[in-house]
């Protein structure tokens, strides 16, 4: 098992901001010892589709969000077991998570991993295959209530309720 470390403020901002060109959406102060950061950077690509929705004016639908906590006292991440660094898709529709991928614990690859889920989140919202053939929203993986089956769901239920076996 690889060990905690901790990750300074600058150097995650240095990752999240300048290389990965995410943005953090909430500079207010908060209550307590930590502070949470939240980055986002809007789902949009360059193909036709994408280039045909700005003219129109649509807004792009998707963003990848990052959340990590730091501790206010000392700028560097908190103590091992109390945070993760969490990736999601989320619909700023919606607003709410669409899919949250497994979270980062703050070892040696903390960030290297963190880039790794945010491509992968990115890749799975250009893949056509994962588009509802109703409605064009995501499809995300669902369980059953009764038989706990794994199933793909449209992101806009209960607006619509498209599924797709895996």
């Amino acid at each position: 098992m690889a060990g905690y470390v901790e990750i300074g403020i600058e150097e995650f901002r240095d990752m999240i901001e300048t290389e990965m060109g995410f943005k953090c959406i909430n500079g207010g102060e908060d209550g307590g010892r930590a502070k949470e950061y939240i980055y986002e950077r809007i789902v949009q690509h360059r193909n036709e589709e994408d280039f045909m929705s700005a003219l129109r004016g649509d807004k792009f639908r998707y963003s990848i969000r990052i959340f990590s906590s730091i501790d206010k006292r000392t700028n560097i991440t908190r103590d091992s077991g109390q945070d993760a660094i969490r990736v999601t898709l989320f619909d700023t529709e919606k607003q709410r998570p669409v899919r949250v991928e497994k979270r980062v614990h703050r070892t040696k690859n903390a960030l290297t991993t963190m880039r790794k889920r945010a491509r992968e989140m990115w890749t799975y919202v250009a893949n056509k295959s994962n588009t509802c053939p109703k409605c064009k929203s995501l499809l995300v993986k669902r369980t059953a209530k009764r038989t706990k089956k794994n199933f793909m769901g449209c992101s806009k239920f209960p607006e619509c309720k498209h599924t797709q076996d895996l």
